[in-house]
Parts: C-alpha cells; sequence; structure tokens
C-alpha cells in the first residue's frame, strides 16, 4: 500500500518528473505575463495564462490522485491515465500529462467497476477495457500511499457474497483513509474518491431537470457543487459560471461552501438563499412604506417553546403550506383568468375616415380570441402589447387597401399624421382596460376569504379550514403593509404571469440544496429562472425539518412542477458521513415514524466507538457534562465540534452556562455569516446540511422531542452531522421516546465516566 508497494519507485520517479515539467511552465508563465502590456488581445491571454499559474501552482505538490490504465477495443493499446483536479499539459509537446477530473476520459476512474467500460467524447463512445484503478496519497511532493482497487469482478470473487458490494456497504482502502480524517469548518471538494453513483449525478444531461434523494452523508452538497464544475469545463462555449446560481438553505451555509467552489474552479457562480433573492425581485413590486417580516419569526413559532401556541402554529402551517403549493398557482391562474374575462370590456374597434366618411372596424369577438388564445402563452403586460401591434397593422392594412382602391396617394407627412391618429385610437381603446397591478392583485385576493373560496381548487384538503385561516391571518399581515417570505414566491408567479418575471432564463444552471424545505411553488420559481429546465435539486425528505411549508414528497416536483418534464430521479442510499454506530442510532429515529418515499441510509463500512449517552437529574448538571465531553473530543483532536440544542432560546441558556468551562465555544444564530472553526453553539434547526467531527445533542429528552415526524425529523439531522463522534444528553423527564430503542447502540456513561 505504501512505500512496500511494488510499483513505489516507479510511480514516484512519475511524480517527481511530473513536478519538474510544472516547475518549468510555472517559469515560462511568469516570465511570459512578468512584463505589463497595453494590447488587449494580449491582455486577454495573460489573464488565461495568470489563472492556469495559479492552478499550477497549487497542484504542484500533489499534481494528481489517481490513475487508470485503459485498453482500447480498436487498437488494443493501454493508456495510462493520470487524473488531478486540474489538467497539466506540455507546452513544448502538447502531451496531457495529467487529465483534469472533470474530461471525459475521466469518468472512467470514478465508473470503472466493471471490466468492460467506455467514455464518451464529442466524436462518440470509446470503447475498452478497465487494466488498473490506482489511488495515490500525495504529500508534499512525497507518495505516502498507494491503493489499488480492484475491479468489481475482482471484488465479487474475493468477497463471499457477491452482494456484499453493495448491500453491505463495500469501502475501499482510499476511500476510508479520506473519511478517517478530521474536519475543519469548511466543507472540501471530493474529486479523489467520487463514487459511481455519484458520478452518474455530476455527469447527467444538463437540459434536464435532476432530482436527488440522497439519504445524510450521501454528499448531495458536494454532489451539486462538482456538477456545477463538470458543466462548466465540458460545455465553456455555451454556459458561463457567471449565470450559474446556487441556492442554499441559509446564509451560513453559504460560508460553510465558500472554499471549496474556487478548488472546483467556479469561484465566480452566484451564490444566495431563495429567500434572499427572491426579495430583491419583490421589492420593487411593493407599494411604498411596506416591508418584508423578519424570516426567523417562523422559526420562533415552530421550534421554540411557548405558551397556547398550537392555534398560532395551526393557523400559521395552513397559510404557509396553501402560499407555497402548486394549488397557490392553480389559485393565482382562476384569479387572473376571471379578472381578463371580466374586467376586459373587449368591444368593437371602430373609427371613421373623415376624407371618405369610411368606417373601420374589427369586430369584438375577434379582439377577444386574439387576446385569449392566439397571445395566450404570453404573459398580460405581453399579450397587450402584441395585440395593439396586431390591432395596428391590421387597421393600417385596411386603410391602406382602401387608400388604394380610391386610388389616393398620401405622402409621408400625411402618413405619418394617420399613423398617429391611429395610435391615439388605439390609446383611447386600452385605457379602459385593467392595470393589473401584481401587488395589488396578489393582496386582494389573499386578504379575501371569498375570493380563495371562488378560486382555490375544490380538491384541496381540509379547504374550508385552510382557507379560513389563511385569508383572516394575511389581511392582518397586509393590514400592518408586511408580507412574509412565503408571500415572494406567489408574487413572482403572478409578476411572470403578467408582466413576465425579471429574471426569467437568467440562470444557465441552478442548483438547489436542501430542496425538501423550499415549497413546490419556490422550485418552480427556480425553473422559471433557468433556461430549459436545467436545475440539479438534492434533498432528503427524512431531513425535511420545515414541514410546515417544505415539501412531504417527491411527487410535488415529479408528477407537479415537473409533469411531462424528462425529470431525471436518483436515489443515493449509502452515507459516507458517520460511523456505522452513530448511523445506527440515528436510524432508530426515523424508523419511530411513517414518511412516504423514506428508505433508511446504508452507511458504508466504517466503524468507531458507540454514541455516548449520559442522563443527569438537573439541567445544571448537563451544562457540566457538556464541558466534559467538549473539553475530552477537543483533547483527542477533534476539530470541528457542535454543541446542539433544540431551540435557539436554549442555546443563548446554555451558552452562559458553559461560558467559563468553554471560552472558546461560539453561539451561531440563523443572522451570522461566518461559520467559526474550533468549538460552536447552535439550534438543531440550523445545524441541516453541515457536518463536524463530533456533536453533543443537548436535551434530548422527553420534553423536547416528542413522538412525533416534526421531532423525529429534527433529532435525526442533529444526530447525522458528526463524521466521528456522537454524545446524547438527557435531563429532567429521561431520554425521549425516539431514541428508547436505540438505547442498546448507546455507550450509557456517568460523569465520574467521562
Amino acid at each position: 500500500m505504501t512505500t512496500k508497494h511494488s510499483a513505489y519507485e516507479l510511480e514516484q520517479k512519475r511524480l517527481d518528473e511530473t513536478i519538474d515539467l510544472i516547475d518549468k511552465e510555472v517559469d515560462w508563465i511568469t516570465e511570459e505575463i512578468k512584463d505589463p502590456t497595453d494590447d488587449y488581445v494580449k491582455q486577454i491571454v495573460n489573464a488565461g495564462l495568470a489563472k492556469t499559474l495559479t492552478y499550477l501552482t497549487q497542484s504542484r505538490l500533489k499534481p494528481y490522485f489517481g490513475r487508470v490504465d485503459f485498453m482500447k477495443d480498436e487498437t488494443y493499446d493501454t493508456d495510462s491515465v493520470y487524473i488531478g483536479k486540474r489538467g497539466v499539459v506540455s507546452s513544448d509537446t502538447m502531451d496531457s500529462i495529467v487529465v483534469d477530473w472533470r474530461a471525459p476520459v475521466a469518468s472512467l476512474y470514478y465508473s470503472g467497476e466493471s471490466k468492460d467500460a467506455f467514455y464518451r467524447t464529442p466524436q462518440g463512445i470509446v470503447r475498452g477495457e478497465v487494466k488498473l484503478k490506482r489511488n495515490f496519497a500525495i504529500e508534499e511532493g512525497k507518495i505516502t500511499g498507494i491503493y489499488d482497487g480492484a475491479v468489481k469482478e475482482t471484488i465479487n470473487r474475493e468477497m463471499s457474497d457477491p452482494d456484499d458490494f453493495l448491500d453491505e456497504g463495500y469501502i475501499d482502502e482510499f476511500l476510508s483513509a479520506s473519511l478517517d480524517q478530521t474536519n475543519d469548518s469548511r466543507l472540501k471538494d471530493i474529486v479523489a474518491t467520487i463514487q459511481s453513483e455519484q458520478n452518474d449525478i455530476i455527469r447527467a444531461e444538463k437540459d434536464r431537470p435532476i432530482l436527488v434523494q440522497g439519504v445524510a452523508g450521501s454528499g448531495k452538497t458536494t454532489i451539486a457543487l462538482h456538477r456545477l464544475s463538470y458543466l462548466i469545463y465540458n460545455y465553456q462555449d455555451s454556459l458561463a459560471s457567471k449565470r450559474f446560481m446556487v441556492f442554499a438553505p441559509n446564509r451560513l451555509f453559504l460560508t460553510y461552501i465558500s472554499e471549496v467552489l474556487p478548488e472546483l474552479g467556479v469561484e465566480d457562480v452566484q451564490q444566495s438563499t431563495f429567500m434572499d433573492w427572491a426579495a430583491k425581485l419583490v421589492k420593487p413590486l411593493m407599494n411604498k412604506g411596506w416591508r418584508i417580516l423578519d424570516p426567523n419569526k417562523p422559526l420562533q413559532l415552530f421550534f421554540e417553546e411557548g405558551e397556547n401556541r398550537e392555534a398560532q402554529r395551526r393557523e400559521a402551517r395552513h397559510r404557509m403550506h396553501l402560499k407555497g403549493s402548486l394549488a397557490c398557482k392553480a389559485t393565482l391562474d382562476a384569479y387572473l383568468a376571471d379578472l381578463i374575462e371580466t374586467q376586459i370590456n373587449y368591444k368593437r374597434l371602430s373609427f371613421i375616415y373623415s376624407r371618405t366618411k369610411h368606417v373601420f372596424a374589427i369586430d369584438g369577438s375577434e379582439i377577444k380570441k386574439l387576446f385569449m388564445e392566439h397571445y395566450a402563452n404570453l404573459p398580460f403586460r405581453e399579450r397587450l402589447v402584441q395585440l395593439r401591434k396586431h390591432l395596428k397593422q391590421q387597421l393600417n392594412k385596411m386603410v391602406y387597401a382602401h387608400l388604394r382602391e380610391l386610388k389616393v396617394d398620401l405622402d409621408k407627412q400625411a402618413l405619418a399624421k394617420f399613423e398617429k391618429n391611429i395610435d391615439t385610437i388605439l390609446d383611447k381603446y386600452f385605457a379602459a382596460w385593467p392595470t393589473l397591478d401584481v401587488f395589488s392583485v396578489y393582496t386582494g385576493l389573499f386578504a379575501s376569504q371569498e375570493l380563495l373560496e371562488k378560486f382555490a381548487p375544490v380538491e384541496l384538503e381540509n379547504r374550508a379550514e385552510v382557507l379560513a385561516d389563511t385569508a383572516r391571518t394575511s389581511a392582518e399581515i397586509f393590514a400592518a403593509e408586511r408580507i412574509e417570505t412565503e408571500d415572494l414566491a406567489p408574487l413572482l408567479y403572478l409578476q411572470h404571469a403578467l408582466e413576465g418575471m425579471s429574471q426569467a432564463g437568467s440562470f444557465d444552471h441552478a442548483v438547489v440544496d436542501e430542496a425538501q424545505d423550499l415549497s413546490a411553488l419556490e422550485i418552480l420559481i427556480v425553473s422559471l429562472a433557468t433556461k430549459r429546465n436545467s436545475v440539479t435539486i438534492v434533498g432528503d425528505i427524512a431531513q425535511g425539518i420545515h414541514a410546515y411549508r417544505g415539501l412531504h414528497s417527491w411527487d410535488e416536483l415529479m408528477k407537479g412542477v415537473y409533469a411531462g418534464s424528462s425529470v431525471q430521479f436518483y436515489k443515493l442510499e449509502q452515507s459516507y458521513r458517520s460511523t456505522v454506530e452513530i448511523m445506527t442510532c440515528a436510524n432508530e429515529v426515523l424508523a419511530k415514524i411513517d414518511i412516504p418515499d423514506l428508505f433508511l441510509a446504508k452507511p458504508v463500512l466504517r466503524h468507531g466507538t458507540k454514541p455516548l449517552y449520559q442522563h443527569s437529574e438537573k439541567a445544571a448538571d448537563e451544562a457540566g457534562a457538556v464541558i466534559q465531553h467538549a473539553t475530552k473530543l477537543a483533547d483527542e483532536g477533534f476539530r470541528s465540534i457542535a454543541i446542539v440544542a433544540k431551540s435557539m432560546e436554549q442555546c443563548k441558556k446554555l451558552h452562559k452556562q458553559i461560558k467559563a468551562g468553554l471560552p472558546e465555544a461560539v453561539l451561531l444564530s440563523s443572522k451570522d455569516t461566518e461559520f467559526p472553526e474550533g468549538i460552536v453553539v447552535m439550534p438543531a434547526y440550523m445545524t441541516k446540511g453541515l457536518q463536524f467531527d463530533a456533536v453533543i445533542l443537548v436535551g434530548a429528552d422527553t420534553e423536547n422531542y416528542g413522538r412525533n415526524e416534526e421531532d423525529a425529523k429534527l433529532l435525526y439531522v442533529a444526530m447525522t452531522r458528526p463524521v466521528h463522534r456522537l454524545v446524547v444528553l438527557s435531563a429532567k423527564n429521561g431520554l425521549t421516546e425516539l431514541l428508547q430503542t436505540a438505547q442498546v447502540y448507546m455507550e450509557q456513561v456517568t460523569e465520574q465516566e467521562v
């Protein structure tokens, strides 16, 4: 595996030669760009060389991580291809010394589980046989590990049961070594350890929706970002990275992924939360003085403690879920169609030509047919523009035909005056048509129970109660000249229907991460803003902690938003983050509830210590236990440790209690945008999508986590964040029922045993 490997000397020699070549390339580029120039073309060339210089310098001591030997069917020639984060080409010979991981031939390294293999090029498919897959661990220009990966047939011969390769989470040595490392507070690239099922998603077709249901730790986020990099690299002529968008669940998460984007060569992609992006588009539509409510208010309502909140929660759940559903789209469509049908007077358009007393007219029924049928696929305002243009052309045509019949010639000045008169006639005609302001139409509809009952779909579940709650609470919010984040997507959809959305088709590709916590209507808005439905949507229904507004099943997208589209659906069941011991405990939580589309994570065969469980009789003792465990974990070398309580209020209280014993612990809230290293204290709902070396779960008792879907999902999210260690603490009424059966998989400790 290391220096004892039979190929060690040969491979180290090859590595030394590669580093020497990189040094020569660096020297050449440095010399080439050292002098400033006023030549524009030379400036462009130098900018490209400067970027290449940066990449070469960064990869110099670790230029590649893998090798694949491939024998082509046509020639029987075997090529040894070395694969790295960036390609390295000799400027003297133009030979590829290292192939970029995104190149077509590199797919052999990731998907070569069988001897019969192929890769796609612009010229066609190249078929052949993978003879060798080799991984390298390289540090500071020296090979510290060589791992020869077997193709699937070899593995099947060597294992007692061929199905063990997948069903029991077979894990190769190279991947195991990578997963065993401790982590800092940023997401890292996985180009060296991309697995076959992940590779299929990364290299999937670009012009279709890609939907990924992936369990906790399956690498969903990382795969989506690597897919961005792959698309930009392979479609440089038609896609621009500046027109790519990553939608993240919160601002803190954007910091978490910040380092991996430059590593993947996609540093200039746009990044935002859906709420921030949508708010910028909606603000110009709002009436003067109106504001968007603090998005943290729903978090406080649903996740914080409080007396007599059930009625409030029910009303908010009804309102938010309706406004995010495709039923909302149907309601808006029906209301808008009614306004167009009833408020527009499709009267006859006519005028008299004074010189001849001839009447020119277009019948109202013809105008209505044009508007309602011929231009039906256009937004309302664009329909008006096209209808007016059509009517003007038709009137001009009628007048010119009449003048030709009378053999009357008009000079240019007379013609211009005539056209101006027609414009005046059309101005008067369309002045009677409604303007249909986006904001007024929307607020008028959702503040009226009568209108909602008239236009909402009849099949809406709990229809009467949902519509009554929605209208009453929306009216209260609007009366204070406020809207909430759940109003953003409906407003943008209405803008799309009335005016044409300002950002329609502005993205070449969009990634939606943690998509289960967006609504179906929000996903639709993202698709409207993206060309050719080129979106990558990743999430996990089991981690849908915002059930009051998010998705309950992927069918809402498959059979709703993308009905009729060639959406590609992938399932990732293998979890690469947490150890078998941690995932076994976490899976016990999900087993307690009934969730559609749920399947439990299959952890790779990476073992660690059992999760620890400690019960304290008093809350003060629980804080002391936190200090003890956090200190011990830090002493053991774990670099990122999260102390997780259920609510923000609990986190604030706990942070005060442990401050003296853990002065380095940082309290994080939803307003934070920077992700610090070391020990953090944060609520469970903010940990979604993140990972840490170790997690200390505080307050895992019956008072905090009841046996219901929302609490189970929240607890599951918190328990699946650690890579190596999980500590579960409870106080008050004892361990939550959700974890009762998991106790057999945990090691119970006392204060003295920590």
